[in-house]
């Protein structure tokens, strides 16, 4: 067991009428059924902006470099477009926005040195929910997979099937977390957080 290794997720926490709307659509997938994880105080709805496998011991400097690249960042106006399922899981679909995916890529860029490719299970938060075995392959691929042009901003809500649409809504994101991922790359424990300003 390497003990050594993080699983982390650097993202977006919504503001509470944001956060409100993806917990009433998680709250309707989980009754229906009790499939996939419910939000709560330890699994946070989330727009990821990068994950990846990092060492422990260099937690101190992956902020420092998270924090270096926030400066340059005003609080971001983010419109949900809509909902929809890919496979079979639910998200709200954030909007295209030219900040939002330079702050993704300037995070990659800062965070590309401390990228250790591949992690185990352990690298995921404790607890009586372990890592799928696609939680882990995803977090492996995702500077490959998921970044850069592949970027794909949203909110996971849940598992199961989009019953009916949403009006399209916008908040304002302010709040950045780095966070341990838990089962469903669900963010679960916050390690640090800033505010753009």
């Amino acid at each position: 067991m390497d003990a050594s290794l993080i699983a982390i997720d650097i993202a977006f926490l919504l503001p509470e009428d944001a956060q409100a709307r993806a917990l009433a659509v998680n709250a309707k997938l989980w009754a229906e059924s009790r499939e996939g994880f419910r939000f709560d105080e330890t699994h946070l709805p989330h727009i990821t902006l990068v994950q990846q496998f990092v060492r422990r011991a260099h937690l101190p400097e992956v902020f420092a470099a998270v924090e270096s690249c926030l400066g340059e960042f005003p609080p971001m106006t983010l419109t949900v477009s809509g909902i929809e399922a890919r496979g079979e899981t639910v998200q709200f679909v954030i909007a295209p926005h030219s900040e939002l995916s330079r702050l993704h890529e300037r995070l990659m860029e800062a965070l590309a040195p401390f990228d250790e490719g591949d992690g185990p299970a352990e690298a995921f938060a404790d607890g009586d929910e372990p890592p799928r075995p696609r939680d882990l392959e995803w977090v492996r691929h995702y500077r490959a997979q998921a970044s850069g042009p592949r970027y794909f901003p949203h909110i996971t809500l849940g598992k199961g099937r989009v019953t009916e649409s949403v009006a399209p809504f916008s908040f304002t994101a302010d709040r950045i977390a780095a966070c341990q991922l838990g089962r469903f790359c669900t963010c679960r424990v916050i390690l640090q957080e800033w505010r753009l300003r």
